[in-house]
């Protein structure tokens, strides 16, 4: 009987305790939860901080020679306008063919350096990304806006334009 007592009188208490253990159990496990989600956040933060500061040494890596690359650009141009010119009596010279030569390894060695000229064919549509109007003529036999003839070709560097195409663009004038 005495037994009986003591059971009665000692349930509340042990369910007591046990909703207590229980409860604190919840809460570890809902801290413990808590904590992985952080740590997860801060893993997948640190490994996106790690991404892109590879990609911006990618980055800098490839435009690091940009400063050069833009000075021998209009080296480039003079070769190229300097061709278009020469005198139609010293087209098959060896001294023209020679000097030829060195343009062609000039551009070569530009291209390895990731150096690509852009073309700008007559007719073409003017796109301000890659080309820039040094002046308007008018021609009423094409469209509006697209390109008459090239002054200076434009040039990328790793397919980002460092030196846009200078166009001269179709404007139509209207008969007043």
């Amino acid at each position: 009987m005495e037994e009986a007592k003591n059971n009665i009188t000692s349930s509340p208490t042990k369910s007591t305790t046990l909703a207590q253990t229980q409860s604190a159990l919840e809460k570890a496990k809902k801290e413990a939860q808590d904590y992985l989600d952080g740590w997860k956040r801060a893993k997948a933060d640190y490994i996106n901080y790690k991404n892109e500061q590879e990609k911006r040494s990618r980055e800098l890596a490839q435009f690091a020679g940009l400063t050069a690359v833009v000075q021998v650009i209009p080296v480039m141009e003079s070769f190229r306008k300097a061709f278009d010119q020469v005198p139609v009596d010293l087209k098959g010279s060896d001294w023209v063919a020679g000097i030829d030569q060195i343009y062609k390894q000039l551009q070569e060695g530009m291209k390895n350096l990731g150096v690509e000229q852009v073309t700008s064919l007559e007719g073409q549509s003017f796109d301000p990304q890659q080309h820039e109007a040094v002046g308007t003529e008018s021609d009423t036999s094409k469209e509006e806006g697209v390109i008459l003839k090239e002054v200076n070709a434009g040039y990328t560097l790793y397919g980002k334009v460092v030196l846009p195409a200078k166009v001269v663009i179709n404007k139509i004038i209207a008969n007043s």
